[in-house]
C-alpha cells in the first residue's frame, strides 16, 4: 500500500487479509506483507508501523474520523451533482449551508472549501 492511502483504506486492507487468512485464499503479495509485517513485530517493531496503519500528522482513525470522511464526500458529491445540473455555486452554497436547508450541518465557509478542493 502507498503511504498516500488513507488510514481508512490500510485499515480495510488488514481487515480483508484477516477474513482471507479464515479462508486460507491470500494473495502472493498479501502473503509477502503479512510475513514482513509478522517478523517485524517480532523483533521488537511498533505494530501500527509494521501494519502500515499508524495514522500520519493530523490523521485520525476512529469512526467519528470516518464519518467526517464520508460526509465530506458525500457533500462534494452533491456540490457537483447540482452543478452538473446548471445550478451556480454561490446558490448551491447558500442552499445547503446555515442559511438554507443545513442538511449537512455545515456552514457556507466549509462547503465553498469543499467545493474547492480537487477541482
Amino acid at each position: 500500500m502507498s503511504k498516500t492511502d488513507s488510514i481508512f483504506k490500510r485499515l480495510e486492507r488488514l481487515k480483508h487479509i484477516g477474513e482471507q487468512l479464515a479462508f486460507k485464499e491470500l494473495s502472493l503479495r498479501d502473503k509477502k506483507f503479512l510475513s514482513d509485517a509478522l517478523i517485524r513485530i517480532g523483533e521488537g517493531e511498533d505494530p501500527s508501523v509494521a501494519l502500515d496503519i499508524k495514522g500520519r500528522a493530523g490523521e485520525s482513525k476512529g469512526s467519528k474520523a470516518r464519518d467526517a470522511a464520508d460526509r465530506k464526500l458525500l457533500v462534494k458529491m452533491t456540490i457537483q451533482a447540482k452543478r452538473d445540473a446548471g445550478e451556480l455555486i454561490d446558490d448551491i452554497i447558500f442552499e445547503l449551508g446555515e442559511n438554507g436547508k443545513h442538511i449537512f450541518g455545515l456552514t457556507e465557509e466549509t462547503l465553498r472549501t469543499y467545493a474547492q478542493e480537487n477541482r
